[in-house]
């Protein structure tokens, strides 16, 4: 079993697990044409195990969101800047 391959954890139902997988991101930004779309949800539907990742997959989605939605206070902005700044200044 290959840690790095999605696949290799999913269903392998031999029902195109790769492909549903593959697009998997697609689907979750709602990217895919329709009939695309609903060929991975039909294999959703019929694969626990891809089901499975696409849980996961919607779960680290939302934290990734949830954590994105933070402003940085605006201390650290002005010196996020002004470093910009001088490394910008010193290199030309």
């Amino acid at each position: 079993m290959n840690e790095n391959d999605p696949s290799a954890t999913a269903g392998n139902c031999g029902n195109n697990c790769a492909d549903a997988l593959d697009r998997l991101w697609e689907y979750l930004d709602a990217e895919l044409g329709a009939p695309d779309a609903e060929t991975v949800r039909a294999h959703l539907a019929e694969c626990e195990g891809c089901l499975e990742e696409y849980d996961v997959d919607v779960v680290v989605k939302t934290i990734v969101k949830r954590g994105c939605q933070e402003a940085a206070p605006d201390g650290l902005r002005l010196k996020i800047h002004e470093q910009l700044t001088v490394m910008r200044i010193t290199q030309d």
